[in-house]
This record gives C-alpha cells, sequence and structure tokens, in this order.
C-alpha cells in the first residue's frame, strides 16, 4: 500500500510539472513575493531572479522530454514578438550589465515554451487568483499594523512601493470577475473584488483606480452585451461619461503629482531629438535627462512652479516614451508591429488575459510597470494565450533535436551569468552595511570593494556607494574616479552633490563650484547645494558671492520643512551677521 502511495503521489508530481503547473506556480510565488536581506536590493533582484530560475526550471523540465516532437504554429504574434525581443536583446549587448541580456533572454524563452503546447489554462488562472488573494490580504496585514513595513508608506504588500504592489493586485482583478461566473459562492467572490478594489484605494494608486473602472466596464459590458446593444448609444456614452469624470476627479485629487508628470514628461520629448532613429541606448534615460532637466529648468521657459516640482527622476513614467528614447522610432515601429499582431489575434473581449494586458497599458501610460518582473510574467503568459486568426508560414514541426539543443545552449548561458550577479550582490551586501551603521570602512572591507570592482557586473548603484565609501574615509581623488565612472550610467542630484563634495575637500574650487550649480540647476528647490556654494565661497574667500547665496538661502521657498533646511537657514543669517559685505540688515 505505501509504494503504490509513493507511485501515485510520484506519478502525479510528475504530471504537474510536464504540464508546467508547478514551474508557473513557481514563477507567480517567486516574481510576486520573494524578496530577502541577502542582496543590497532585498526586492528587485531576488523577484528577477526568481523569473531567471522559474525559466530555467520550466525549460529543464522541457529537456527531460527530448522524445516528443515539437510543435510550433509560426504566426504574426510569434514572429511580431520574436523580432521585438530580438532587437531588445541586441542592444542590450552593448552595455555592461549584462544581466539585462539574460532577462531578456529568458522572457522569450518562456514565451516558447508557453506557446509550444497546449496548457492548463484554467489551472493558471486559478493560480493567478490565489496568489491575487494572498497579496491582497499581506497588504492589508500592512495597513492594520499586524505587519510592520520597512518604509513610511503603510502598505506595499512584497515591493518597495505602493506603486508595485497595486500594479501587481490590479492584474490579478481580471481573474477574480472571471471566477465570479464559474462556480458557485458568487457572492463571496464578489466581496473579495470589492475587498481588493478597497485595497487599490487604500494604496493611492489613481492609474490603479482608474484601470479597476476600465476593466469592471469591459468585462460586464461584454457579459451583458445583448441588454447594452438594446441601447448601446446611451451605455457608452454614459461609460465615456463615467470614466472622463473619473480621470478628471484623480487627476485634481493630487495636482501637484501631475504637473510634476508632465513637466518629466516635457524634458523627457526632448530627448528624443537626438538620435531619433535608434535611440540613445539601454539606460539612456537615466545617463541623460537630470542634465536635459537642469537645461530646462534653466531656461526661460520653464516657470516657478516646475522648479518647486523638480526632483531626481530615473523614469519618464510612461513605457512608450521610454522605448522612444531608449531604442527610437526602430524600437516604436517594432512596438507598434507587436500591438498589431495582438489586435489581429481571435479576442475575447471578456477573457482574462485581455484584460490584464488591458491594465498593463494604461499603467505603462503612466508609470513603470515593467520594473517589475510579475508584470513581465503576466505580460508574455497573456500574450502567448492569444490565439491567431492566420498563420504567416503555417504550422511547422521543428526537429527536437535543434529544439533542446537551442534551448540547452541558451539555459546553459543563463545558468553562467545569472549566478555571477547572484554572488556579486550578496558580497557587496556582506560589506555595504559598514555604511548604513555610520563605521568607516576597513582595509579589509575597502580590499573587497576593490576585488568587486574588479569583477563589476554593470550595476552603476554599486559604483556610487563605492565612491560615497571612499569619500567618506578621504580617499577623494579615488572616490572622484570611481564616481565620474558612475556619471556616464546613472546621472543624478546625488551623484553631482558626491563630486562636488569631493572637489571641495581638495580645494578644487572651480571643479566644486560646477558641481554644486549642476545639482542647483537639477533641482532647484534643494537647499544642499547653496550650502555647499556658501561654504566654498567663504573657503574660497570670495565673501561678496557668498553673501548673494546667504540671501538667496534666506529668500528661498521652502518645498518641505525640515530640520536640515533650518540648519542652513541658521548658518546664512549666521554668516551674514559676521559678514555684512552688502550691508544688507535684513536678516
Amino acid at each position: 500500500m505505501r509504494i503504490q502511495t509513493l507511485s501515485f503521489i510520484s506519478c502525479k508530481l510528475r504530471q504537474l510539472f510536464s504540464d508546467g503547473i508547478l514551474p508557473f506556480a513557481f514563477l507567480v510565488i517567486t516574481t510576486l513575493f520573494l524578496s530577502a536581506d541577502w542582496f543590497m536590493d532585498r526586492y528587485f533582484l531576488p523577484k528577477n531572479m526568481g523569473f531567471v530560475f522559474g525559466v530555467v526550471l520550466w525549460g529543464a523540465i522541457c529537456l527531460t522530454n527530448r522524445k516528443q516532437r515539437i510543435h510550433f504554429s509560426i504566426d504574426l504574434l510569434y514572429i511580431s514578438f520574436t523580432v521585438f525581443i530580438g532587437y531588445l536583446f541586441v542592444r542590450s549587448l552593448f552595455i555592461p550589465q549584462y544581466i539585462k541580456c539574460v532577462y531578456i533572454g529568458a522572457a522569450w524563452i518562456l514565451f516558447v515554451l508557453l506557446r509550444y503546447k497546449k496548457i492548463p489554462i484554467e489551472v493558471f488562472r486559478y493560480i493567478f487568483v490565489v496568489a491575487g488573494v494572498l497579496q491582497m490580504v499581506y497588504g492589508l496585514l500592512q495597513y492594520t499594523g499586524c505587519i510592520e513595513t520597512q518604509s513610511y508608506f503603510s502598505i506595499l504588500g512584497s515591493f518597495d512601493n505602493p506603486a508595485g504592489f497595486a500594479v501587481s493586485i490590479v492584474l490579478c482583478y481580471p481573474f477574480f470577475l472571471h471566477r465570479v461566473f464559474i462556480g458557485k459562492r458568487k457572492t463571496l467572490k464578489l466581496f473579495v473584488c470589492l475587498l481588493l478594489t478597497i485595497v487599490v484605494i487604500l494604496t493611492g494608486s489613481r492609474i490603479g483606480i482608474f484601470a479597476l473602472f476600465v476593466v469592471t466596464l469591459l468585462f460586464y459590458g461584454v457579459r451583458h452585451r445583448e441588454i447594452i446593444n438594446k441601447r448601446r448609444s446611451l451605455f457608452i456614452t454614459g461609460g465615456i461619461l463615467i470614466l472622463t469624470g473619473l480621470f478628471i476627479g484623480l487627476i485634481y485629487l493630487r495636482p501637484a503629482s501631475v504637473l510634476g508628470r508632465v513637466l518629466i514628461w516635457k524634458v523627457s520629448t526632448q530627448l528624443c531629438s537626438n538620435d531619433a532613429l535608434w535611440g540613445k541606448g539601454v539606460g539612456a534615460f537615466k545617463t541623460s535627462y537630470m542634465s536635459e532637466q537642469a537645461k530646462y529648468l534653466s531656461s526661460s521657459q520653464a516657470n516657478d512652479v516646475e522648479r518647486q516640482l523638480a526632483g531626481d527622476v530615473n523614469h519618464p513614467f510612461n513605457e512608450s516614451l521610454l522605448v522612444l528614447i531608449e531604442f527610437g522610432f526602430v524600437g516604436m515601429v517594432l512596438l507598434s508591429f507587436l500591438l498589431f499582431a495582438i489586435l489581429q489575434s481571435r479576442i475575447c473581449f471578456d477573457s482574462p488575459e485581455l484584460l490584464a494586458l488591458v491594465v498593463i497599458a494604461l499603467f505603462s501610460c503612466f508609470s513603470y510597470p515593467f520594473k517589475y518582473a510579475f508584470v513581465w510574467f503576466v505580460s508574455i503568459y497573456c500574450l502567448s494565450s492569444l490565439v491567431p486568426k492566420t498563420f504567416m508560414w503555417g504550422e511547422k514541426d521543428v526537429s527536437s533535436i535543434l529544439f533542446y539543443l537551442f534551448l540547452s545552449v541558451a539555459i546553459c548561458m543563463i545558468c553562467i551569468f545569472a549566478p555571477r550577479t547572484i554572488v556579486f550582490e550578496h558580497q557587496w551586501k556582506e560589506v555595504a552595511p559598514t555604511s548604513e551603521e555610520n563605521v568607516w570602512l576597513l582595509d579589509r572591507d575597502l580590499s573587497i570593494y576593490t576585488q568587486l570592482d574588479s569583477t563589476w557586473n554593470g550595476n552603476p548603484h554599486f559604483l556610487y556607494n563605492y565612491g560615497s565609501e571612499l569619500k567618506n574615509i578621504e580617499l577623494y581623488e579615488k572616490s572622484i574616479e570611481i564616481l565620474l565612472r558612475c556619471e556616464s550610467y546613472i546621472n543624478t542630484y546625488n551623484l553631482q552633490m558626491q563630486l562636488a563634495d569631493n572637489y571641495y575637500h581638495l580645494a578644487c574650487w572651480t571643479e566644486a563650484e560646477y558641481r554644486y550649480k549642476k545639482a542647483l540647476a537639477m533641482c532647484p528647490n534643494r537647499f544642499l547645494p547653496l550650502q555647499g556654494l556658501l561654504r566654498l565661497y567663504v573657503k574660497s574667500e570670495n565673501l561678496f558671492r557668498a553673501e548673494q547665496v546667504a540671501l538667496e538661502i534666506l529668500d528661498k521657498p521652502v518645498k518641505i520643512p525640515s530640520y536640515t533646511v533650518s540648519i542652513i537657514q541658521e548658518e546664512a543669517k549666521t554668516h551674514l551677521y559676521k559678514n555684512s559685505f552688502i550691508g544688507n540688515k535684513k536678516y
């Protein structure tokens, strides 16, 4: 009896692996929930690695069934997705951060694995429902204080901020709606959908709230199309008015945030003018944006409101705009080709997969959903589930030897590069906590940083951290060298401040002044650059300019009152009191 039970369990497990249910569940769980304190980035890197190794697991299972002949449908969607992903992959080959190639390659392999055999789609949908419920409960426990968050946000789920949490549960919402019409307990299922809506409202995600309403109207509009067709114009007009009113209301809910987004889009469009055909390259937005923002805010085109709202930006809050900046007109054409292929598929407008794609499209217009591995996973799953209307080249049987050879090579490449990143990030985490504890680097720690620099994995944040630590132990020249390398990958307000402080301590007044002014131009509402300039002019005995800066500090409007700002203002008052060069006794 025991042998029969073990044999039954073994048979069921093999079936679950063969059908892809366990690998699929693994991908959902890791991309949605996985976090680890082993890395400097405890939220993103673990989920990304969960995605990569989930694909490797699935591919390895396929390799164990080598006798099966592979059946492919070479259709418009397959070709458009492959061409677009291939273009991203090739462009990513020319940057030091090689892990991006691993992510893109894993995404294409997952798409192929999901399309080459029939999948248990209802089981997959149910997995999304269960995962969504767990994520929702996790967020509620945080909001009620049962689980503490390591942030000033009251609700985060398993992400670093409410935006990731909101997009994750809103993506699960279409699968909730689908389950409402399957089986019994419809009242309970509707209650869960209502609870999910409340949780999204608690996150404060305006696009999340809007996406919920859009998905709900589309779903019930298709389900009750017989009733709607009788008064089509009335229902369509009413739906448009409701969504328009909701959209405008959400805009006025936080007008300053909206103006900030408009500023980012305005500056981002100026980045598209150069290298319009091929784009500036992967990661170019982080390199170029803040300099372009400084240029714009220093011009007469900017107004005081924009200068007051400006801050450090690392994403244009629009995925299409990011594609245009980094991959150019060619990238946009290939993306449009993919969207055309989606529209050419046999679309069931109330299917949860299509509604999930609608959610992703809405978030892509106003946020950064593809920053999250779960969104990549859901989008690939939804694309692979679409059925083409016609085939371009028909259906092809591919030699299992060729397929498995290609798959084996791809998996081996992933297994070579992904662990290298894991080891690097873990070693960095092991040495970096000294800075959090306000302890200077020991010689041993410095040697580890030097060793890590020699095996750098392309993460520019490591260079920033390394340069900052070198500044703390007064190795200013070496710090400048590392930070200048970092500047070619990410150029931020904080980086300019680090460089300025280094030059200040080396008494390189001209370079320090240039960097402080550049930081101030990037974020005109900040006080620290003015404090740096005040001290610089005092040190270089330029008392006239020092007094001008002190007056500017005291006349400057405060965006967010803080202890730091108060200290800087007191320092400016003290300087004016002791050194009245201009003769202004106002302060």
